[in-house]
């Protein structure tokens, strides 16, 4: 089933179903075509809102979300269309979690970066107080406002 998840500036990050939208485009038309539909699941255990949400490409269903206030929280897929959320969040950014992205090759690694202007590395097998495995202070002379994975070696590669 085709999903997607989105932020709401309520501190809301919902998962929507898409079949019915992405059906729509094979059908040739130039309607325009608006569903008003229920989310599968709203999630509202971020304090604030936020702008960090990856899906991971290693573990189909997984998410991950961070918000202004520096909590990040990992969604795993369940029984029945839902996800278990974890109620603690990770914590170890001092500000906005502004960007999450997944390692491509090990399912439980995530990167985030912040305001702060660290850069850290999470295996999330580890419980979420326990789960920074690796922090690089003062990565940039600002804000952290971007981060991925060089796709084919190892490594970071991170923006300002």
């Amino acid at each position: 089933t085709p999903v997607a998840a989105a932020w709401g500036e309520n501190g809301t990050v919902a998962v929507w179903n898409l079949t019915t939208v992405m059906s729509r485009l094979d059908q040739p038309s130039k309607e325009v075509y608006r569903e008003e539909a229920t989310p599968l699941q709203a999630f509202t255990g971020h304090p604030s809102e936020g702008f960090a949400l990856d899906w991971s490409l290693t573990d189909p269903g997984v998410l991950a979300t961070g918000d202004c206030t520096k909590n990040i929280h990992v969604w795993k897929p369940a029984e029945g269309g839902i996800w278990n959320i974890n109620s603690q969040p990770y914590i170890s950014h001092t500000q906005s979690v502004e960007d999450i992205r997944w390692s491509p090759n090990e399912k439980s690694v995530m990167a985030t970066c912040s305001v702060d202007k660290s850069l850290k590395i999470w295996d999330v097998r580890a419980q979420p107080d326990k789960a920074c495995m690796l922090t690089r202070e003062n990565a940039h002379l600002s804000d952290i406002n971007v981060i991925d994975w060089n796709r084919t070696e190892p490594f970071i590669l991170s923006g300002g």
